[in-house]
């Protein structure tokens, strides 16, 4: 009569080992959909630029993806996206969303992106706005590198000088252009924004900005030179630091 009992014994045994073999197989399985993002590894921030565009959503291969809409001037930071599938559009944070800009380029895995909302939906100038890769070969030891966008509509040509010094990759940049990455050695720079028609014409100054190994770094206009008022001209930076790692 032992036998049977210690029989039933292993088999039940036998079935909950194999049940908790199956647990983390099948909720792996079940949580595919959330783990996308990360396994994309792929991230945006969004910059609205854009004076008169009013808030806006974003939405990825025709869902809604953000949370919150995105406002002048503020930076969302950056987050992960869930399908690198296009289109990328930008639509009116209202209830019945006007899409304002499309864009059909396919993001890349692994790597970052900033999109500058810049024009004006009056003239349909936002549509050409900026989707940067952040993503950058890391600069030789001892130095960063930093580009300038100039994204201030109906503003010239502009300059950016960094203590005072201007690189030829930082000249004469048109609204909706940007520059390529320039190095420069590690330490503090004071890096002003110039008309590129009248040198000494300062139109911004970015004080005491720390230049730090191996990052990449984003100076940006913002609003209309000569404006005053709620678009008054103005500038920033960001830190890219997701950079393509090379050897030394």
């Amino acid at each position: 009569m032992t036998k049977p009992n210690k029989s039933s014994f292993l088999v039940s045994l036998l079935l909950i080992t194999a049940g908790t073999l199956l647990l983390p197989f099948i909720s792996s399985c079940g949580k595919g959909a959330n783990a996308n993002p990360t396994g994309l590894n792929t991230q945006l921030q969004i910059i609205n630029l854009s004076p008169d565009i009013q808030p806006v959503n974003l939405y990825l291969n025709f869902i809604k993806e953000s949370t919150t809409a995105y406002t002048y001037p503020t930076g969302s930071g950056y987050f992960f996206i869930s399908t690198l599938t296009p289109p990328l559009q930008l639509r009116s944070a209202t209830l019945a969303p006007v899409n304002l800009i499309t864009i059909n380029s396919t993001l890349k895995a692994n790597s970052k992106y900033t999109l500058f909302i810049t024009g004006f939906k009056s003239d349909s100038s936002i549509k050409k706005s900026i989707l940067l890769l952040d993503t950058a070969t890391v600069p030789p030891l001892g130095r960063g590198i930093v580009r300038f966008v100039h994204c201030s509509p109906t503003s010239a040509p502009l300059d950016l000088k960094a203590n005072g010094t201007s690189a030829k990759l930082w000249t004469n940049i048109a609204f909706d252009s940007v520059s390529k990455y320039v190095q420069l050695p590690v330490g503090n720079y004071n890096f002003t924004i110039n008309l590129n028609a009248s040198q000494d014409n300062v139109q911004f100054q970015l004080p005491n900005v720390t230049i730090q190994d191996g990052r990449a770094y984003t100076i940006y206009t913002q609003g209309i030179v000569g404006r005053t008022d709620s678009v008054a001209f103005g500038a920033a930076v960001l830190t890219n630091n997701l950079l393509l790692k090379t050897n030394r």
